[in-house]
């Protein structure tokens, strides 16, 4: 019953991150990439803040090394991963942004092999190989198509980025579960810590947005990138607490065919889904299902 659960949390996970990423990319059209985060990360707080007071208080299970852990995954995963990559979306599109954010499995497993000591079986090996060669053949296609992004290398280069932090942001999100701390309180504690910083930095800058201004369309895709990525979270964080690691990601795995296809149905005006494009996300998906379904030794 448990594997049931986790298996149809990590589909729910997935098609929120799909939705999450097509609402970026047909919102960045008209609204800033960082307008769209500050919505995504004011409704963060509107949800997990209240739920984690309403079930958890006052046992909120926080520890010192919790806090700091979910600190930190607020700063990794929120201010740096999504606001990368919500501009590396705005940059090259969602089809093509979401198979290369998938490369943060490699990272992931290089970073256990360097500082865990863990090591590599052969089919670690080959399922790194696929993720690279996939997200090679994507960037070629994305430097080739350059009547749609003039500005494409700087959008691959943006969505590595986010790719190397989102692959940090776990590592944080392990490390303040496994000190006993709900998974509500943890999301709460990491979303207000991302807000403050996020935040902060738009102040400091001079570019908080200016949301009342804002018309009725831009703030209908806004609405939705936030609700599929608090949707995400749950599902996501509801996943891993009901089944294993090897079930849960590669079924995760699949956002990059998701956004593919429903790119190809429905957004054919902003981004054309070409075969070239279509097998690079389909070798990054086998890649990524591989190296997640052969953990580490």
């Amino acid at each position: 019953m448990l594997e049931t659960n986790a298996i149809l949390f990590a589909v729910l996970a997935a098609l929120f991150v799909a939705t999450t990423s097509i609402a970026v990319r047909l919102g960045t059209e008209r609204s800033k990439s960082s307008d769209i985060l500050s919505v995504v990360i004011v409704v963060n707080l509107i949800v997990f803040i209240p739920l984690a007071f309403a079930i958890h208080y006052p046992n909120h299970g926080l520890t010192f090394r919790s806090m700091g852990a979910f600190i930190v995954a607020g700063i990794v995963g929120t201010v740096f991963a999504r606001s990368l990559y919500y501009e590396g979306i705005r940059h090259i599109g969602a089809s093509r942004a979401e198979p290369i954010k998938a490369s943060n499995t490699v990272i992931a497993a290089i970073a256990a092999v360097i500082l865990l000591g863990e090591t590599l079986s052969l089919e670690n090996v080959m399922g790194i190989l696929m993720i690279f060669a996939g997200v090679v053949l994507v960037s070629v296609e994305i430097a080739t198509n350059k009547e749609k992004f003039k500005v494409s290398w700087r959008g691959i280069m943006i969505t590595l980025l986010a790719s190397f932090f989102f692959a940090l942001d776990p590592v944080f999100n392990k490390m303040g579960l496994e000190e006993g701390t709900p998974i509500l309180v943890g999301l709460a504690l990491k979303a207000t810590a991302g807000a403050i910083v996020f935040f902060a930095y738009l102040w400091w800058s001079g570019k908080l947005p200016k949301l009342t201004a804002m018309k009725d369309s831009r703030w209908r895709w806004m609405v939705i990138a936030a609700i599929g990525n608090t949707g995400f979270l749950i599902a996501y964080f509801l996943a891993i607490s009901s089944g294993p690691v090897t079930i849960v990601f590669p079924i995760m795995q699949t956002s990059p065919l998701l956004v593919a296809g429903i790119s190809f149905l429905f957004l054919q005006r902003l981004e054309r889904v070409t075969l070239k494009l279509a097998m690079g996300a389909s070798i990054v998906v086998m890649g990524a299902v591989l190296l997640t379904l052969l953990p580490l030794a």
